[in-house]
């Protein structure tokens, strides 16, 4: 009983103990320069779209949004579509930024209409941006996860 008890100790101690890649401390990032909106033509489906640099996120979106975010060195630009939406009343907005394990893991805040809210009756397409200091996009895993955490599979697209 007392050597299963050790047993289990031991590997839940090993378990919870899993060393963060050399060099690669588990950290949160700071977003810089968030911002978000609805535009009124745009991808059908959801993006997420990784740059270095601002110009290079401006080249793959347009000069609009991109010029909006703040000037970064080491920093990863990134931007967000959330694709079609029927109406008004959805919103994307990038709330954090991690490094784990090597990878960037963003947090996102989806945000639909309840039932029965009045809404601009027209198709929005919402997006947000974000400059997420001290990290750059190269070589990286971008993960995307909704308010509760769970994964987000939407396509990445890299400058």
């Amino acid at each position: 009983m007392r050597a299963t008890l050790l047993l289990a100790a031991l590997l839940l101690l090993l378990a919870g103990c899993r060393p963060s890649p050399p060099g690669e401390p588990q950290r949160a990032l700071e977003v810089r320069g968030a911002l978000s909106g609805q535009a009124f033509q745009g991808r059908e489906e959801p993006l997420a779209v990784v740059a270095p640099s601002r110009r290079a996120l401006g080249g793959l979106l347009g000069g609009e949004v991109a010029g909006r975010l703040p000037a970064a060195e080491d920093a990863t630009y990134l931007a967000v579509l959330w694709g079609r939406k029927p109406s008004g009343g959805y919103s994307v907005a990038v709330d954090s930024a991690r490094l784990e394990e090597g990878r960037l893991v963003v947090r996102l805040r989806l945000r639909s209409p309840g039932p029965g809210t009045i809404v601009t009756q027209a198709l929005t397409y919402p997006y947000a941006a974000a400059v997420i200091a001290g990290v750059e996009p190269a070589g990286r895993e971008v993960v995307l996860t909704d308010q509760e955490g769970r994964r987000l599979h939407w396509p990445v697209r890299r400058a």
